[in-house]
C-alpha cells in the first residue's frame, strides 16, 4: 500500500514509518520543518499546526495514519490554541484531503483521555464527556471525522499509556528516572496508586498495521492486557534497571484507567502484546 502517515518525527510515527518501510509498503510522511529527512520514508512538509493545506502533496495514496498531536497539551490554557489547530482543525483537513484523493483506508489516533473521568468500566461505547482540554479536542477530532465513514474505511484507535525507548516527558520515562535517580515514587495511602495497562510502542504500531492491511472500521481501545498499579510498574522498573525503588506517600486516590479490550480481542491476538518485563528491558537498554 502507499500509506501516508502524519506525526513521522513523533515517538509513535518515527516506530511506525520505519516498521511500514519494513513490511513493504511504501510511506510518505507529513513533517512540519523543510529539509526534515527520513530514512524510512519520503516526506512532504505540511505544518499541521498552522497551515492551509499545501500545494505539492501527494494526489494518490491507499492509506492514511493520523498520528500527528499537539505538542502543547501541559500548559492549559496557553496550549488551547495548539491542540484545537492539531487535534481538530488538522483532522479536518487531513480528512478532506483522503477524501479527495480517494483513500480508502483513514486510521486516527485518539487517546484513552477521551474517557475521562474514568468513571466506570472503559468501553468504546460508553457515553464521553472529558474533563480535559487535551481528552476534548480529541473527542472533537473523533466526531469530525465519523460522518467520513460514508467515503472511506474509518478506524480510530484510542491509546492508553504508550511507552517504549526514545519517549520523554510522559509517565513511565519519569518513573525510570525516579528509580535511577532514587527519588521516591509518590504512591497514595492504599500504598499502589493508579493502577493501568503500559502498552509498548512495538504493539501500538502492529495493531496500526493489522487496521490498515484490514480494513478495520470503528473505534478500539489499544492497549496491554496486562495491567499494574504505580508500585508494581516501579518495582518492575526497578528490576530492570538494576536499582530498588524507593516510595513516599501523599493524598489522593488510585483510579483504574484499564480500558475493556473485547473490540480489539476480536480483530488482534492480544497474546501477541509485549510483556511488561520484556517492554521495560527493551526502553532502558536502547
Amino acid at each position: 500500500m502507499r500509506v501516508i502517515v502524519t506525526g513521522a518525527t513523533g515517538f509513535i510515527g518515527a516506530k511506525l514509518i520505519r516498521s511500514l518501510s519494513e513490511s513493504g509498503h511504501e510511506v510518505i510522511a507529513i513533517v512540519r520543518e523543510p529539509g526534515t529527512r527520513l530514512s524510512h520514508a519520503a516526506t512532504v512538509v505540511w505544518d499541521l499546526s498552522r497551515d492551509e493545506r499545501p500545494a505539492g502533496l501527494p494526489a494518490r495514496a491507499d492509506a492514511l495514519v493520523h498520528a500527528a498531536q499537539s505538542r502543547n497539551f501541559r500548559n492549559f490554557p496557553g496550549d488551547v490554541g495548539d491542540m484545537v489547530r492539531v487535534n481538530v482543525s488538522a483532522t479536518a483537513a487531513l480528512l478532506t484531503y483522503a477524501a479527495d484523493i480517494g483513500v480508502e483506508r483513514f486510521c486516527s489516533l485518539s487517546s484513552g483521555t477521551v474517557y475521562e473521568p474514568y468513571r466506570s468500566e472503559i468501553k468504546e461505547s460508553d457515553e464521553l464527556d472529558p474533563t480535559s482540554y487535551l481528552g476534548i479536542t480529541k473527542l472533537a477530532g473523533e466526531r469530525l471525522a465519523r460522518p467520513f465513514d460514508r467515503l472511506m474505511s474509518l478506524a480510530i484507535l484510542r491509546l492508553f499509556f504508550p511507552y517504549g525507548p526514545g519517549q520523554e516527558n510522559r509517565l513511565v520515562p519519569d518513573l525510570i528516572r525516579r528509580v535511577r535517580g532514587q527519588i521516591p515514587v509518590q504512591v497514595p495511602a492504599d500504598g499502589q496508586g493508579m493502577r493501568l495497562a503500559p502498552t509498548y510502542v512495538d504493539d501500538i504500531t502492529s495493531v496500526i498495521q493489522h487496521a490498515l492491511i484490514e480494513n478495520w472500521t470503528g473505534i478500539f481501545n489499544v492497549a496491554s492486557p496486562s495491567e499494574v498499579s504505580i508500585r508494581e510498574l516501579a518495582i518492575a522498573i526497578g528490576e530492570a534497571v538494576g536499582e530498588e525503588p524507593t516510595f513516599s506517600v501523599h493524598e489522593g486516590g488510585s483510579p483504574r484507567i484499564v480500558p475493556n479490550l473485547d473490540r480489539l480481542g476480536s480483530r488482534f491476538d492480544l497474546n501477541r502484546f509485549t510483556s511488561l518485563a520484556d517492554g521495560l528491558r527493551r526502553t532502558v537498554s536502547e
